[in-house]
């Protein structure tokens, strides 16, 4: 498991970020790692298996949710005191499963589906972007050397001109497990021992995720929703990060520091 580290322990809550489909943690570290880290945050992004910087890439079309979790657990265990889990997309599904069976401090989910499953975002996508629905099948598949990374990039980010200036990071975009939709799609009736603290945040938009599933995921974890305007789904990448890294960060301090100062710009 690769495992990128930031910042120095606490009194604070460790932050775990966990990315989602197609990519590594390296979607942490362009601007949301320096920036909690200048906030004073201390954590870890980490990689799930077959993913980023691990060595098992050609097991991927082998792993599952349940393999997921495994990772999530241990990037949990990274910390003696649980964590804050700050997942994208499938991060946050995940991040949302582990939270029912193990203690945390919190969770942030970023543009993630509920525990309804992936129907709903399957959905939306099928309806809104049916261009878009192939090429994620065919990055899924066959890797982005033969998808259509102007289709997948202007529906993951606000505009083309965003897009483009992240054409690089689009180049490092890989396959994923073609079990995790599979499994996925399903929805998850167990209820937590324990609620906690949560945020949900989506954009207006999003080609991947409803509003509605960022609406209902907070609600589920009895926490709080935010819909962005103008928001897409790379939220940590698009030029709307500042304006998300704040949304967390201040929400972060208001659950977590007895007395926060003023939250630092992004």
């Amino acid at each position: 498991m690769e495992v990128i580290r930031f910042g120095s322990p606490s009194e604070r809550p460790p932050v775990l970020f966990i990315h989602g489909s197609y990519c590594g943690a390296w979607v942490w570290k362009r601007f949301f790692i320096p920036t909690f880290e200048k906030a004073g945050w201390w954590g870890a992004a980490i990689s799930l298996r077959g993913h980023g910087n691990t060595d098992d890439k050609t097991k991927l079309n082998g792993f599952g949710i349940n393999d997921y979790l495994e990772d999530v657990a241990a990037g949990s265990k990274l910390f003696e005191t649980p964590p804050i889990l700050i997942g994208h997309s499938l991060g946050g599904l995940l991040a949302q499963k582990h939270a029912i069976d193990n203690e945390i401090a919190g969770m942030v989910l970023m543009a993630s589906p509920s525990l309804l499953g992936l129907n709903g975002s399957l959905q939306h996508i099928a309806i809104k972007r049916p261009s878009l629905a192939m090429q994620l099948g065919a990055l899924m598949t066959v890797g982005p050397k033969h998808s259509n990374l102007r289709i997948i990039g202007n529906a993951m980010f606000s505009n083309p001109d965003s897009a483009k200036q992240n054409g690089n990071l689009l180049k490092m975009m890989q396959k994923e497990s073609i079990m995790i939709p599979m499994e996925a799609i399903w929805p998850d009736f167990r209820r937590p021992v324990r609620f906690t603290p949560t945020l949900a945040l989506g954009g207006d938009c999003d080609a991947f995720i409803p509003e509605f599933e960022i609406r209902y995921a907070a609600h589920f974890w009895k926490g709080k929703s935010k819909i962005l305007s103008g928001a897409p789904h790379a939220l940590m990448l698009d030029t709307c990060w500042p304006t998300v890294a704040k949304e967390i960060i201040g929400w972060m301090f208001s659950q977590y520091v007895r007395t926060p100062s003023r939250v630092p710009a992004a």
